[in-house]
């Protein structure tokens, strides 16, 4: 009801009825005595009404007086103080509710420091009273290379009113433990000054778990590695063949040379660097075995793709077929450099490109193996085709099998070990038939792979 409109109150009312009353009664009682008793009469009746109203709050004046719509200021104060003990218990409920949470609830100037905290910001930082941290720099609680991290984010809030912002670090306790935290930080505006409104949760307990998880991981896919050394073995000498044979062959060029021409000490030159170069290969093939059974992390590092196709076709030359078959690059220049391990996708290509060329031994002619790159939505795509036999029906779904394979010679092994390094990349080896004949093999990269435990990635 608004001031206009409000109805007189009670007892002001009362009071200057009983007073107007008592003047005009003692001065009738003074001029007319004939009336004495009736005069006398009343003003015990307002008496006994003020008196009853201070001893038990009852007056019969004020009913009456309330009867015509007046308003009591009593009956309002009591309201009100009903009203304030109704939302000062409610608070002191949520206060309860809020202390008995995991959740440290703290508000913070702009400049960090803790203006005022719950009871669950003491037990975060093992701390017998929240009063003797208050004042203190919430970053002072923090761990060190995480400090400037949280001064950033903190910063940043000021002109980002009202828009929460999530930010996990690990905060050291008094006791010097350390627990992970998971926090979320909001800008309100607080009258004329803004404030930084926190709630904060230890997340310690569910950042133990993921890591046992992860390493249990780590640990099972170590145990699959070491159960994989017999195919290891039998990889290694698959793996090894070619960069060995064109060692071979390059040697043996290089001694015909000498025998029949002595002079042509530049063609041997180049000879026996070629050779340098594919036993450099093999000796990175067996550390990328040593590391496999080691444990060892991917290393990851930006690589231009369609780089790695043409030094893979570059470390082919020796093979004689090579030079029989011709190559169609249909590639992608516009791939942005992907992060991964160079000699293990290196080995990919090599092992797809040397499939595809033994695949048209059979043919005289018309041997042309397409290499493709192209973007797919977050990935990058490599494809080999050939136009060989392609791959039995019966064995095509088993083709990344171990000891699976379509070849009469071949040991089954090439496939399954690509298949392997392209599933630790995050990406998927495939195979479809080729229309009108042949084999298509093809894989895909992350263009943002995410971060892996194990995985770094090293600058150029």
């Amino acid at each position: 009801m608004s001031c206009s409109t409000r109805t007189p109150y009670v007892e002001p009312t009362i009071r200057t009825i009983a007073g107007g009353l008592i003047i005009s009664l003692s001065l009738l009682l003074y001029f007319s005595e004939n009336f004495a008793p009736f005069w006398l009469a009343t003003l015990i009746f307002i008496g006994f009404n003020l008196f009853q109203s201070g001893l038990s709050g009852f007056c019969l004046l004020e009913k009456m007086l309330k009867y015509f719509r007046f308003t009591s200021e009593l009956d309002e104060i009591r309201s009100l103080s009903r009203e304030l003990k109704a939302v000062s218990d409610q608070q002191a409920s949520y206060l309860e509710t809020l202390n008995l949470l995991n959740e440290a609830v703290i508000e913070l100037s702009l400049d960090g420091c803790i203006v005022s905290a719950s009871d669950g910001w003491a037990r975060l930082v093992d701390a017998p009273s929240i009063d003797k941290r208050l004042g203190e720099s919430l970053v002072d609680f923090v761990a060190d290379n995480n400090r400037a991290m949280l001064r950033r984010q903190l910063s940043t809030l000021e002109c980002q009113e009202n828009h929460p912002r999530r930010i996990n670090f690990k905060l050291i306790t008094v006791h010097g433990r350390t627990r992970w935290i998971s926090a979320n930080f909001m800008v309100v505006r607080q009258g004329e000054r803004k404030i930084i409104k926190g709630v904060l949760s230890d997340i310690s307990e569910g950042k133990r778990i993921e890591d046992e998880r992860r390493n249990f991981e780590l640990e099972l896919t170590h145990a699959r590695r070491l159960s994989s050394l017999g195919e290891m073995a039998a990889g290694l000498a698959h793996e090894l063949n070619q960069p060995l044979a064109a060692v071979n062959l390059y040697i043996h060029g290089c001694l015909q040379r000498l025998e029949s021409s002595p002079e042509q000490s530049e063609e041997i030159k180049r000879a026996m660097e070629a050779a340098m170069q594919q036993a450099r290969r093999a000796g990175d093939i067996i550390q990328q075995i040593r590391g496999f059974v080691r444990k060892a992390p991917l290393r990851r590092k930006e690589t231009d793709i369609n780089e790695l196709i043409r030094e893979a076709l570059q470390l082919l030359t020796g093979d004689t077929a090579f030079h029989e078959t011709e190559f169609t690059l249909n590639i992608d220049e516009s791939l942005p450099p992907l992060a991964l391990d160079r000699l293990q996708i290196q080995q990919v290509i090599i092992n797809l490109i040397s499939n595809a060329i033994e695949s048209m031994e059979f043919r005289k002619q018309n041997r042309e193996v397409l290499i493709e790159t192209h973007r797919d939505g977050d990935q990058a795509v490599l494809a080999v085709s050939d136009r060989g036999r392609g791959i039995p029906v019966e064995i095509a779904a088993q083709i990344f099998e171990p000891f699976i394979t379509g070849r009469k010679n071949g040991l089954g092994l090439g496939l399954p070990i690509s298949r392997s390094i392209i599933e630790e990349h995050g990406g998927k080896l495939w195979y479809s038939p080729r229309p009108g004949g042949g084999s298509r093999f093809g894989f895909t990269i992350p263009l943002n792979p995410p971060p892996e435990a194990g995985a770094n990635i090293e600058p150029d």
